[in-house]
């Protein structure tokens, strides 16, 4: 079992990154942001399978969501959800700015796995990884509405 986590751990995994709406990483306070995650194409996502092999043996190590914790650069946070987020009107992971400001915002992805030796049945690795997104700058704005009398 440690030579399958070890493999496990060296699993060159997809790492999610995170975008949002507003379109442009810019938004208002007090604006409800929306947030979603976007997966890259290298690395394997959850349900792909990394082929290997371990002391002779042909191993499949098959990734798994455990859980999203979506990280808003202000100080708060949400999460662990296995929710990729979405768009307006129906996503659900949105976020607040309280103050004006540039947030280095991000996902971090917690990741298990299932293996199988040889093209056995698949059984759980019992271990985790989490890994931290790569950060995008949300740049949040204030806006002020001005009554004008022609």
């Amino acid at each position: 079992m440690a030579d399958l986590k070890a493999a496990f751990m060296r699993t060159p995994w997809s790492k999610p990154q995170i975008s949002s709406q507003p379109a442009g990483n810019t938004t208002l306070v007090n604006l409800r942001t929306f947030y979603r995650v976007n997966w890259t194409s290298q690395g394997f996502q959850p349900g792909e399978v990394d082929r290997s092999v371990l002391r002779g043996i042909p191993v499949q190590i098959r990734p798994k969501l455990v859980g999203f914790t979506y990280v808003f650069g202000d100080g708060s946070s949400t999460g662990p959800t296995t929710s990729t987020g979405g768009v307006y009107p129906d996503g659900d992971v949105t976020h607040l700015y309280r103050a004006k400001g540039e947030y280095p915002v991000r996902v971090d992805t917690t990741f298990g796995a299932d293996f199988s030796l040889d093209g056995s049945t698949w059984d759980e690795i019992p271990s985790t990884v989490t890994l931290p997104g790569p950060s995008t700058t949300v740049t949040v704005r204030e806006a002020k509405g001005v009554l004008v009398n022609h």
